[in-house]
């Protein structure tokens, strides 16, 4: 009996041992890259995508209102804050940070007036997404979380984060954490170039309730299609049959109208050959009589014959 505990514990131990060694520490490297480099990666996109699901991102005010301030200090002498970034090569962001960080934020977005296309700037500058190129991955995954973070709420925080590496391909997962609806962002790298993503995805993570729901409604479709489709071939079967039917109706109908046809014509033209001949036989008679008598056809009239 020991030794079955002993070897069923060991067992356990074997198994746990194998899970753990599957799992990927910040530290492992994969294609060149640390684990919690690819973390980051997503992260921030996630991130920066998510604030503006509760309107204007904050370092876009805050780098709105800078700007404002430059404006109005003559000392600044027209300069940006892209200027000074750009003069101690540090992000502009941070920059802006800076300048404001004695600033509430209800106070700086009233003194500013941040439209769309600040905000669709503010995301192609900070994720290096192209804009302009709707076909692009980054505006596609843009436009994909505006549509999916306009039913997921306010954002609360990263939920769950994983990362996977299948043949060449290495698959960085994470669950943004939203007041109503979570969202995953999927990033795939491939291990012959791991610096940028080849695609990327967002979508909303349904619950298990749910997903049964939408596989009930598929099945019932389904169903009903089938059947749908069933009356239809045995409407098409039930024609095949009448069809030959109603084209034997019709092609008898047409034989007894022309059977009944030759009937009904053939007897006017029978008396009309009659009246002819009749007519013939009496116009050599008048003459046989004239000339035997010598008398003119105008002077006798012909009312009968018999035949004999």
């Amino acid at each position: 009996m020991k030794k079955k505990l002993t070897l069923l514990l060991c067992t356990l131990a074997l198994a746990l041992g194998v899970t753990s060694c599957g799992e990927l520490k910040n530290s492992d490297e994969l294609a060149g890259r640390k684990v919690s480099s690819y973390r980051a990666e997503i992260t921030n996109y996630m991130e920066t995508l998510a604030g503006t699901t509760d309107g204007t991102p904050e370092d876009l005010i805050r780098y709105e209102f800078a700007n404002y301030l430059l404006s109005i200090t003559p000392q600044a002498g027209g300069m940006t804050v892209d200027d000074l970034a750009g003069m101690y090569g540090i992000d502009p962001y941070v920059v802006a940070e800076q300048f404001t960080r004695d600033y509430e934020l209800d106070e700086m977005e009233k003194a500013v007036d941040v439209d769309a296309n600040a905000v669709d700037e503010y995301i192609s500058t900070k994720l290096g997404f192209d804009l302009s190129d709707e076909k692009s991955t980054g505006a596609t995954l843009y436009n994909d979380f505006k549509d999916c973070s306009s039913k997921a709420g306010k954002y609360k925080g990263i939920k769950d984060y994983n990362i996977e590496k299948s043949g060449k391909t290495i698959t960085s997962t994470i669950v943004g954490d939203f007041s109503k609806r979570d969202l995953k962002m999927t990033f795939v790298y491939s291990t012959l170039d791991s610096s940028v993503p080849t695609a990327m995805n967002v979508e909303p993570v349904y619950t298990l309730g749910e997903i049964m729901k939408k596989a009930a409604l598929n099945t019932v479709m389904g169903i009903l299609i089938v059947f749908a489709m069933l009356v239809v071939m045995s409407a098409v079967i039930k024609g095949f049959e009448i069809i030959p039917k109603i084209e034997k109706k019709l092609k008898e109908s047409k034989e007894t109208a022309e059977d009944v046809r030759p009937v009904a014509a053939a007897v006017p033209v029978s008396s009309s050959n009659n009246d002819t001949d009749d007519l013939q036989l009496v116009a050599v008679i008048a003459a046989a009589i004239a000339a035997s008598t010598g008398a003119s056809t105008d002077s006798f009239v012909v009312r009968s014959i018999k035949k004999r």
